[in-house]
């Protein structure tokens, strides 16, 4: 008997750190316009979008922490806040929690994404770029800017 509660103990504390390890999710992915060639993103005006939720984690992410810029802060605004998934195995974590980002759409607008280290993050400087288009609505139809 003592046996198999010790073997339960073990086991359910291997599954807590299991969850507690570093990782990131790009949320951003699974919305994207699968008619377009390069990455794009489109999104109604006034709409909250999470595109980034990362976990921190063991073993840590070692000077390299994954973030989120936008190009038009006042056309998307991009926000990361602290937060924990109470969904086991789920980015940002469960016992160590982490940060999610979420993307604003402002106004009617192109943007760019660019995502990659935090601490150098840029436009000349980033991993991947996501064009994100900011429409109106109006009845139905969308409204897209014109690219002047």
């Amino acid at each position: 008997m003592k046996r198999n509660i010790k073997t339960m103990i073990l086991v359910a504390t291997a599954v807590s750190f299991l969850q507690g390890c570093a990782g990131v999710r790009n949320s951003y992915v699974t919305q994207l316009d699968a008619s377009s060639d390069a990455p794009l993103l489109r999104v109604e005006k006034g709409e909250v979008v999470e595109i980034l939720s990362v976990g921190n984690g063991f073993p840590g992410w070692w000077g390299y922490y994954p973030g989120v810029k936008t190009s038009a802060p006042n056309v998307a605004s991009v926000e990361c806040k602290p937060s924990r998934s109470m969904t086991p195995f789920r980015e940002p974590g469960v016992v160590f929690g982490g940060e999610v980002c979420h993307m604003s759409a402002n106004e009617v607008g192109e943007a760019t994404l660019f995502f990659g280290n935090k601490f150098t993050l840029s436009s000349e400087n980033h991993e991947e770029r996501v064009s994100v288009v900011i429409y109106g609505h109006q009845g139905s139809e969308r409204q897209v800017p014109d690219s002047d």
